[in-house]
C-alpha cells in the first residue's frame, strides 16, 4: 500500500520539495515507477520520428460511418450531462427539504403530545 509521501511523490515531478526527493531516492515503489516512467517516455521518444499517412479517402469513410446524428452538434453530450447533474443536484435538495420538512412535522406532532 502506498503512503501519503508516494502520492505526493507522483503529483509532484521533479525534486522539490527535499523531502519528496529524499522518499522517491527511497522508496522501492517510487523508484520502480519512475523507472516505468522513464522507460515510456523513451518508448514514446522513438516513436515521434515514425509518422505514417493515412490512406487516401480514410477521412470521408470515416466521417460516413459516423453518420449525421453524431456529428449533429458535438455538444450534445456536454449538455445533457450538464442536464443531469442539475436534476440530480434538484433531486437532493428536494429530499433534503423533505427529510426538514418530516422532521419539523414529526417535532410538532411530538410537541402537541
Amino acid at each position: 500500500m502506498s503512503g501519503p509521501l508516494c502520492l505526493l511523490a507522483r503529483l509532484i515531478p521533479g525534486s522539490r520539495p527535499a523531502v519528496l526527493a529524499a522518499h522517491r531516492g527511497k522508496c522501492l515503489r517510487c523508484r520502480g515507477e519512475a523507472a516505468r516512467d522513464a522507460g515510456l517516455r523513451a518508448d514514446l521518444a522513438a516513436l515521434a520520428g515514425d509518422l505514417a499517412a493515412a490512406p487516401a479517402g480514410l477521412r470521408q469513410q470515416v466521417l460516413a460511418s459516423l453518420g449525421e446524428q453524431d456529428a449533429a452538434d458535438p455538444r450534445r453530450h456536454l449538455v445533457a450531462a450538464m442536464t443531469a447533474r442539475y436534476a440530480a443536484v434538484a433531486g437532493v435538495a428536494v429530499a433534503a427539504l423533505l427529510a426538514l420538512a418530516a422532521g419539523l412535522a414529526r417535532r410538532h406532532s411530538r410537541a402537541l403530545g
